[in-house]
């Protein structure tokens, strides 16, 4: 800083800096306080990406639950007379909320001497010190890092440019305030594991997660949905507990990195901070800043108060965030999505177990969105780096979660076995064809077979995708019946697939429909389709 800004500048309460759609599908900027006051005019977040808008959602969450979570809260009885008493007004309500966050108002300032938010004052101190506690040597002078790599749209280095920025030119070299509040909540969050002092411990905490949340009808309805009171035994988290704390609501750790227990309460672990950052300002505009490890867990935690993620079985700890795959449509994965496994054990993500609890209030929402972001990362040694992003969504009849009718979950999810089992015969079938078409496929090219059948099977999920998603956003369960209901997807699926492979077999060539002869015996395309009409009767029926 140069002497020139004030000490103190940009309250996030008071500022706008978070982007909303509204109902008539305006963009606007609002404070925390104006978005609390009018989420329920507001369709949605609206930020530059999906993963920026979860890094704020969680604040938001971790406000209302430093709001209106007490002691009295003791069961989830308790609980859910809250939550639904909170969800019948439609609205929040604005002034507990402005009362709790004014208690706090000197914490929200971004730019603080001692104390500004999600950031660390000393951060050059406390990196100095660090590197003369390890004999290394300390420079005056300070490398800041420049805010291209702040922004999120695609991590990059100092020196490498990226192909397709959503900045050019000038913009590159700096963020206004409101910009820069929220890439720092993004970049706490979602920041990759490459280039830090000292040794990263892992991406930021949101990156471990297979993030999952449900949307509502309204901006005020997201955020009830996801506002996750009790954990999957239905015990109350300890929000409302003296020494349960917010970021804002304990003393700023200067420590360059620490190992942390996950927090019982939800709004401190909403609030992790992951990373230490410090924004540089300069005549009104963010220009630089400086970042080193925050706080992480220990390897073997399990993790289990997060509510926001899906989950995979570990032999050695119980259960671990899933994270989701790049290309990998959302229902392809509908068991962890609601925590049903039809051959593992299996845990639900806890913003499912809570909309389990709370069926009779979300039935009038009508469809229901499961979402899904996140990160992906891939290792560029030394280190993870980032990749791309991920999102997705599916839209079911909210009495899907109703208790009395996981029976149809069952079913769904022993269908999609079936479909994936279907699938891979027709990964099988591209496979066979391209070896009786004269392809440069030699019998122990496992890869180039490999390649091919990972195309054919992308393709069976694309076309199978939208199909799908309809079949599944039709379903009422109050309504239809079971077995009427499971025969159509099957037909859906079937005919999908052979209409593929016909196709597929509707353009070979001569040299495929005559075939050769191996091991005695005659290969074709005719026979590769026989044969894929068989398997697909066998998974299918």
């Amino acid at each position: 800083m140069d002497g020139k800004e004030p000490e103190m500048e940009f309250n996030l309460l008071d500022e706008p800096w978070i982007i909303v759609k509204t109902k008539t599908n305006e963009t606007k900027t609002w404070s925390i306080l104006e978005l609390f006051e009018h989420a329920h005019e507001a369709q949605e977040l609206a930020g530059e990406l999906p993963t920026q808008d979860i890094a704020i959602m969680r604040l938001l969450l971790a406000i209302m639950h430093g709001a209106f979570v007490t002691d009295e809260i003791e069961t989830a009885d308790d609980a859910i007379d809250l939550w639904t008493s909170m969800w019948e007004e439609k609205q929040f309500r604005f002034d507990e909320i402005k009362a709790y966050l004014e208690t706090y108002h000197d914490r929200f300032w971004l730019f603080h001497p001692t104390q500004p938010f999600y950031q660390s004052a000393h951060i050059k101190q406390n990196m100095d010190s660090y590197k003369e506690a390890k004999g290394k040597k300390v420079s005056p002078e300070i490398k800041w890092k420049t805010v291209a790599r702040l922004v999120g749209d695609l991590f990059q280095s100092d020196n490498k440019a990226r192909l397709f920025p959503m900045r050019t030119g000038k913009e590159q070299e700096y963020l206004t305030y409101a910009e820069a509040a929220r890439w720092l909540l993004h970049l706490n969050g979602f920041d990759d594991n490459s280039a830090k002092m000292p040794v990263p411990k892992g991406p930021g905490y949101l990156a471990q997660l297979g993030l999952l949340y449900a949307k509502g009808r309204n901006l005020f309805e997201t955020l009830m949905l996801n506002f996750v009171l009790v954990d999957d035994r239905d015990e109350v988290f300890a929000d409302g507990d003296e020494d349960s704390k917010a970021y804002w609501e304990k003393p700023i750790y200067e420590t360059i990195e620490q190992e942390i227990s996950q927090p019982r309460a939800q709004k401190d672990l909403l609030t992790m901070q992951s990373r230490r950052i410090f924004l540089r300002r300069e005549q009104g505009v963010v220009t630089g800043y400086l970042l080193t490890m925050g706080d992480y867990f220990a390897k073997d935690a399990s993790l289990l108060n997060e509510t926001m993620t899906v989950w995979s079985e570990d032999k050695i700890r119980g259960f671990l965030p899933k994270e989701h795959q790049l290309k990998c449509q959302i229902w392809r994965d509908f068991s962890s999505l609601l925590g049903m496994n039809v051959d593992t054990k299996s845990k639900q993500p806890g913003v499912i177990h809570w909309l389990q609890l709370l069926d009779d209030e979300i039935e009038e929402i009508k469809p229901l969105h499961i979402c899904i972001t996140g990160t992906k990362y891939k290792w560029q040694s030394p280190a993870w780096q980032f990749v791309d992003y991920i999102q997705d969504s599916l839209a079911i009849n909210a009495s899907l979660l109703d208790k009395m009718n996981e029976v149809w979950i069952q079913e769904i999810v022993k269908l999609l076995v079936r479909t994936e089992n279907a699938v891979r015969s027709f990964g099988n079938f591209a496979t066979n064809l391209a070896e009786v078409s004269g392809d440069s496929l030699q019998e122990n090219s496992l890869k180039k077979k490999q390649e091919i059948r990972k195309a054919a099977e992308e393709e069976g999920y694309y076309h199978l995708d939208q199909v799908f998603r309809r079949w599944l956003r039709c379903i009422a369960p109050d309504k239809d019946e079971l077995e009427k209901r499971t025969a159509e997807w099957l037909s859906i699926a079937k005919k999908t697939l052979l209409q593929l492979a016909q196709e597929e077999l509707s353009q070979c060539s001569e040299t495929a429909i005559v075939g050769k002869v191996k091991e005695g015996n005659v290969q074709n395309a005719i026979k590769a389709f026989q044969t894929f009409r068989y398997h697909i009767n066998q998974a299918l029926g």
